[in-house]
Order: structure tokens, then sequence, then C-alpha cells
């Protein structure tokens, strides 16, 4: 028999088994204490005995009493628990993963494809199960992702338009390429350079690190304002320029 509503709650909590919002488990919440749980009080102590347990629990008014206890519950997971450190990177890595598995093509389809990976068993959840030494269930894992601030299916939606926000060409196929490469010496994971790279390795086919970096600079300062053509043109200038001073430290 539960000692509080916070209890209670919690009890519901763990039989979900998946992302819920507060309006929903609200209505879960509910059902759970006028069914199941109704169920368990009335065949052991009676129907009378299970309004009083009611009220010592301060579930007294359906309504009233039992939003505030549901809307308690979540303040504690989600405020007082403390957030998971470096969160953004975990989950714009899982992100950036599932678009180089799944080959998203559309915000939509993504939203999709990242949903599958988190609430799958063979998902985010088994990669995050062989980290655990203790408790390594459902329930656990989605207190787990209460932390990083996926609380409901609305949340995966914004988590996608906020990866989106940093990466629009997602949808690009050679992006989408790079991304699932792993990241090598003086091989972006950005569509723009690498195709950048692509055209001035026809030019030179092996830079120097500091031939490399110089790229780099030319890509990042000037990326808005001229195109590849232009970009290639001003790294052919600096070759030439540099070629010029060698020969004359030489002569």
């Amino acid at each position: 028999m539960a000692k509080s509503a916070l209890e209670l709650v919690n009890r519901c909590y763990e039989q979900t088994n998946c992302l819920i919002s507060v309006l929903d488990l609200k209505e879960t919440f509910i059902e759970f204490v006028f069914g199941p749980y109704q169920d368990q009080i009335v065949s052991s102590h009676g129907l009378e005995f299970f309004y009083k347990h009611l009220d010592e629990i301060e579930l007294t008014n359906c309504r009233v009493d039992f939003d505030r206890a549901v809307e308690n519950w979540y303040r504690k997971e989600c405020e007082e628990k403390s957030v998971v450190a470096g969160y953004h990177d975990v989950l714009f890595d899982m992100v950036k993963d599932t678009v180089a598995q799944y080959h998203s093509s559309t915000r939509d389809q993504l939203v999709r494809d990242v949903t599958k990976v988190l609430t799958s068993p063979s998902g985010f959840f088994h990669r995050w199960k062989k980290g655990q030494r203790e408790e390594n269930d459902f329930p656990t894992y989605f207190r787990y992702l209460m932390r990083l601030g996926i609380r409901s299916l609305a949340d995966i939606g914004t988590l996608v338009d906020m990866w989106l926000l940093e990466q629009p060409q997602a949808f690009n196929k050679m992006q989408q390429q790079l991304f699932g490469k792993p990241p090598r010496r003086g091989r972006p994971n950005n569509v723009e350079l690498a195709q950048l790279q692509d055209l001035v390795s026809k030019l030179k086919p092996h830079l120097t690190h500091q031939e490399r970096e110089r790229l780099r600079k030319i890509y990042y300062y000037h990326r808005k304002t001229l195109s590849m053509v232009e970009m290639v043109e001003k790294f052919k200038k600096y070759l030439w320029s540099k070629d010029r001073e060698n020969d004359t430290q030489v002569g």
C-alpha cells in the first residue's frame, strides 16, 4: 500500500514504460488509481477503506489533488535530480548517428527515426544499458532521458529542430556519409569544406599542415561571400605567393 501520493504516482509511472507528458500522465494516473490500484485495495480491505486511504495520502479531490500529485512528482524527478553532464553533446551525437544510420530525408522522418532509436530495446537504450552496473530497466532508462531533457514525444521534435539549426545540410547525402565516418585528421565532417578540399586536391593532391589550415581559414572567413571556385582561386593565389616567397629565399 502506497505511503504517499508521490509513491503512488511513481508506481503508475513505472508501469507506463514509455515517454509520457505531464498531461498524459495525469490521465494515466487517474485510470491507474481507480483501476488496478483500487481493485488491489478493495479485494483485501473493502471500498470504504480504499477511500479513507486516498484521504490519508491527500488524494481526496479527484482532479485537483491527483493533478497536483503528478505535477509534484514531475518537479521532483526533473528539477531536483542533477542534469546529465554534457547532455547536449550526448543528444546531438545520437541525432547525428541516427541520420547516418537511417538516411532521414525530411524533418518529420528524422523525428520518427530518432523516436525509434530512443524507444526501442535495440537503440539508445541498448547503449545506455551497457554502462549501467545496477538498475538497467526501462523505467530507470526513461528517468535518464528525463535528465537529458526528453520527457515526452514532443521533446524529441524540439531536439531535432535544435540540431537542424546547427546542421542545416543534414539531409544532403554527402553530408550524411560524412556523419557516418569517424573524423580523420585533415578531413572535416562538413560537406562544403569537404567539397572544397576535393577541388583543391585536383590542384595539389598532398597539402602540408600549414596549407590545410590556410584552406580552412579561407573557407570559414569567406564561405558566405565567395563561391567554391572563388575560394579555390584564393587558395591558388596563396600557393603562388608561398612558392614565390620560397624562390626568393633560395635566390
